[in-house]
């Protein structure tokens, strides 16, 4: 394992040994770069995902994220790194593991907005005054009453609700989230639509960066959202789903790549259809989600071979959360196979 010196990933400088820090927010253990860039450690770089939310909130000083609404408004990096020897790691060896530094950086014209907060005429001059940006709290209420066509409205005006929605959709055991996701996928097509496909595209490109290794794993729903966002715009993002598809041998995300995938195929089959030579050992999943949703998406796409591995599954008691219609519901897999069947008999034709 190669160890060297850790620098700031934004300007280069030696960083100190992160330390344990009290803040309102609570304890943790990270630092300051003279550049005004935040690091916080994950000890064992397993959870990333924490770390960078730590580090975002320790850099703005609070955990209201609403005032962060252009894609401009903060940069992040990571380094694998070990803070016993307070290394930079650059390579692993075999059976040996490590931590990660998370740094954000909160770009000036939102420390400058949270410096004046005191004087709204002050703040009118780092931000956009022709219309107030939609709060999350604000969003959370159209999401809780299904309101998707005001989402779209918020987001031609803001870019930052892509953002918003993004950072809603983490619990996948509140509905809101679930919500958040297919809400996404919906203001995704509108965009697209009305010629702002680069901002999709932006948004897509940050969710694959969450799912992989450089990001630390931090891409908790990311495979729903973009499965969201080709569903809503097949022929311009169809060029995504084997990239989302090629994810499937990481644990965590490979129930939301099922998801993402049946979605798709509800829409347009032909765009997944590839996924089904891949699929047989998900049956046999230790996860139940896994082989839940496997099943779900045979009887969506269909193909024989596959229909014989859900038979497999006809005894399966297991209960999986099962997000459709807007609503967050609790299936078993042996309902799940029982619906494929009833399908399957009821097919035109039979």
């Amino acid at each position: 394992m190669n160890k060297y010196k850790p620098e700031c990933p934004f300007c280069g400088r030696d960083i100190t040994a992160p330390g344990k820090i009290k803040t309102d927010l609570g304890e943790i253990i990270g630092g300051r770069c003279a550049c005004g860039a935040v690091y916080v450690c994950d000890l064992t770089g397993h959870n990333a995902g924490e770390a960078y939310m730590d580090a975002l909130a320790f850099a703005k000083g609070d955990w209201n994220f609403d005032e962060i609404n252009s894609d401009e408004d903060y940069i992040t990096n990571d380094i694998d790194y070990d803070l016993r020897t307070h290394s930079r790691l650059y390579s692993r060896s075999t059976g040996q593991s490590g931590g990660k530094l998370i740094f954000v950086k909160i770009s000036k014209n939102v420390m400058q907005e949270k410096t004046v907060d005191s004087g709204r005429e002050a703040v009118s001059k780092t931000v956009d005054t022709k219309r107030a940006h939609i709060s999350k709290k604000a969003l959370r209420g159209l999401l809780e009453q299904g309101l998707y066509g005001d989402v779209i409205k918020e987001a031609r005006e803001d870019k930052g609700v892509i953002r918003k929605l993004i950072s809603s959709a983490y619990d996948k055991e509140d509905v809101v989230s679930w919500r958040a996701i297919e809400a996404l996928g919906v203001t995704a097509g509108a965009l697209s639509g009305e010629g702002k496909t680069e901002i999709v595209r932006d948004a897509v490109r940050r969710l694959l960066w969450s799912m992989g290794e450089e990001s630390g794993g931090i891409g908790w729903s990311a495979a729903e959202m973009i499965g969201e966002i080709i569903r809503n715009n097949p022929d311009e993002f169809a060029d995504i789903a084997p990239i989302v598809w090629s994810f499937r041998e990481e644990e965590m995300f490979r129930p939301g790549i099922l998801w993402a995938m049946g979605r798709i195929a509800e829409i347009r089959p032909d765009l997944v259809s590839f996924i089904a030579r891949d699929m047989q050992r998900m049956f046999a999943d230790k996860n139940p989600a896994v082989r839940g949703y496997a099943a779900w998406v045979a009887g969506i796409l269909g193909e024989e071979r596959l229909l014989e591995n859900v038979e497999g599954l006809s005894g399966d008691e297991s209960e999986i959360d099962f997000y459709h219609n807007g609503e967050l519901l609790k299936k078993k897999i042996t309902g799940i196979v029982e619906e494929i069947r009833n399908k399957k008999v009821n097919k035109p034709g039979k």
